[in-house]
């Protein structure tokens, strides 16, 4: 079940924000805000609630937790849909941008939500963030002009095709050698991680499609 999920974070174009039909939404904290301004009624509210101030709705569930915690409101809103509903993907918007702090919390949290045997994609205006372990993954270019790849563990074994720089090489989280790679005319990349776990950020898209 596919879960998608409203941080506080400002968004100006909500076109990437698809949500499919069947999906749990959560907002979390001030993400609440972005789900009023997109006329969608969340399936449940979370937070510590010290960014959004305003009067909580009678017919949604609304989840309070203390300022003082280990998880971020966001954190908070994977645990419940992944306990409770059973939800095995996620997609977050709303999470990138504003508080440095806030955006590395983000990244962090696709290791979290990849540790609960789910995927997890970041979206922000331009830009997406998936985390990818190992296995095969393939991606179609929608308008990316950027494709950026950072190890997340020690270093990464991978082999690429269909970007302009392709073939097998290791990425170390000690050197960004992967940065700023490009889609080539095909439109359409295989990324291999033989070990390690992957960052990858499309960046100037306005759609991606995640094929496997």
């Amino acid at each position: 079940m596919i879960c998608c999920i409203f941080g506080g974070a400002d968004i100006e174009d909500y076109s990437h924000a698809c949500i499919p039909e069947g999906a749990l939404v959560a907002a979390a904290d001030k993400g609440y805000m972005h789900c009023k301004q997109l006329n969608i009624k969340p399936d449940m509210i979370i937070g510590d609630f010290d960014s959004f101030t305003g009067e909580m709705p009678d017919d949604i569930r609304v989840v309070r937790a203390p300022a003082e915690k280990d998880d971020t409101d966001t954190v908070l809103a994977i645990r419940i849909a992944a306990e409770e509903y059973d939800c095995d993907e996620f997609h977050i918007y709303g999470a990138l941008g504003g508080r440095m702090g806030h955006t590395i919390a983000s990244i962090q949290t696709l290791s979290f939500i990849a540790e609960l045997g789910a995927y997890g994609v970041l979206y922000s205006d331009n830009c997406e963030m998936h985390l990818l372990c190992e296995g095969v993954h393939i991606f179609e270019n929608a308008g990316c002009e950027y494709v950026s790849l950072f190890s997340m563990t020690e270093s990464s074994e991978i082999t690429l095709s269909g970007l302009k720089y392709s073939g097998q090489l290791t990425v170390k989280n000690s050197f960004p050698v992967g940065v700023s790679n490009e889609f080539t005319a095909d439109g359409r990349c295989r990324i291999e991680v033989i070990k390690g776990s992957l960052l990858a950020v499309f960046e100037k898209s306005n759609k991606f499609i995640y094929a496997e």
